[in-house]
């Protein structure tokens, strides 16, 4: 989609790292730790634009529910799920940000989806846990629950030159091995992988775009559309 209709955050970097750290109080000191080092180690300001701030939006795999807040902070108006299998993760979310009647955080997984319940859907640094042989089907899951015309947005990490991808492979070995990432595999997935997984769906048009400048990984941003040929 294009991103100048898109979200915006009002703040910048460090502006919104301390309105993070305000909303997420509630929660212990080492779950708003983890939530900190998460948004200063992604491009979040680069990925929030790219959803539309109207509509029924899913992300799947929604963690501790940093999106969810940041979208928010955005002006996105419509409804949001996010689901997780995580019970932790997702007990956290609501926790924090479960006193909004506009958010819903489900422990359930792609396979759940509801048939065309959502204009958007958004798969955020994911996929590199999902078997490479398993992530079509993953992915198919997903825009099962796309309606006609609706758009979705994947942020992966493993794009980038080659020392990037060997730093993303050992620091999220190191997470699933300490347990703060659960998993089936730990497999780079960079954005041409993505791309074509969103092609054989039939989806267009779809753009892949490097955002990893300034970060240790090469993150990489896919958008995609689903026709409306009705």
């Amino acid at each position: 989609m294009d991103s100048r209709q898109g979200c915006r955050l009002p703040l910048g970097r460090r502006g919104e790292a301390r309105v993070l750290l305000t909303a997420a109080q509630v929660l212990p000191f080492p779950e708003r730790l983890h939530l900190s080092v998460r948004f200063a180690s992604a491009p979040w300001d680069r990925l929030v634009p790219s959803f539309s701030p109207r509509g029924d939006l899913l992300d799947v795999g929604c963690g501790p529910g940093l999106l969810a807040h940041l979208l928010r902070r955005a002006r996105f108006e419509g409804r949001y799920t996010g689901i997780d299998p995580d019970p932790r993760k997702v007990g956290r979310a609501d926790r924090w940000l479960g006193g909004d009647p506009r958010n819903r955080f489900e422990t359930s997984g792609v396979e759940d989806v509801p048939p065309r319940a959502f204009s958007q859907v958004a798969i955020i640094d994911v996929l590199y846990l999902i078997p490479r042989s398993g992530r079509g089907t993953f992915v198919e899951r997903a825009l099962a629950g796309l309606r006609p015309g609706g758009s979705i947005v994947i942020l992966t990490s493993g794009g980038g030159p080659g020392w990037k991808r060997l730093l993303d492979r050992l620091q999220e070995r190191l997470a699933v091995a300490a347990g703060v990432t659960r998993g089936a595999a730990v497999e780079p997935c960079d954005g041409e992988e993505i791309a074509t997984l969103l092609r054989a769906a039939g989806l267009e048009p779809i753009t892949v775009t490097a955002v990893g400048s300034g970060y240790t990984h090469g993150f990489e941003l896919v958008e995609g559309r689903l026709p409306d040929r009705g």
